[in-house]
């Protein structure tokens, strides 16, 4: 009788957060979702656009060249898609500089990431924190938004958004 609750009890701790875990709020798995992230993780077109003026930020688009191919990027990112961003961000800073032509962020440097619609960046700013980097930012409106403000093809469809919002070029 003692052997069985014993083990009904190493079941119960074992089962319990497993269970719970369906109940986990996404926002405390990954707080660069879209659907939570706090104002500042969040970063918005007018700081997006201003970059071109900023060049000790790092911009990272984490679509796949495929995608660029089709839509184009925002001026002054650099591409690293998702699959390689956390074996990219530990790349030695001069390896960093010679295959990105940009400058390796320290862990206290500004670095935003964005992708199509906001969710792959969420998780590449998620990966960059866990390497240790602390000034972190996802562009939620990422590529869509960019693209209505400047009448840009949306996805390899060639769509443009509908209607396009008319704003001075980047």
């Amino acid at each position: 009788m003692a052997r069985q609750f014993f083990v009904s009890i190493i079941a119960l701790l074992i089962a319990a957060p497993l269970a719970c875990l369906g109940e986990v709020n996404p926002c405390v798995l990954n707080p660069f979702n879209k659907t939570c992230i706090a104002d500042n993780l969040r970063a918005k077109y007018e700081e997006v656009i201003s970059l071109k003026y900023k060049f000790d930020v790092l911009l990272i688009d984490v679509r796949t060249p495929e995608e660029l191919a089709c839509t184009g990027s925002i001026p002054t990112s650099i591409n690293i898609p998702l699959a390689t961003v956390s074996d990219e961000l530990k790349l030695a800073p001069s390896l960093f500089l010679r295959k990105y032509g940009r400058k390796k962020p320290g862990l206290n440097d500004l670095i935003i990431f964005y992708c199509h619609s906001g969710n792959r960046a969420a998780t590449a700013a998620l990966a960059a924190v866990q390497l240790g980097f602390r000034n972190v930012k996802n562009y939620v409106g990422s590529w869509i938004e960019y693209a209505t403000h400047h009448c840009l093809p949306l996805d390899c469809s060639g769509a443009t958004p509908e209607p396009c919002k008319t704003t001075t070029s980047m």
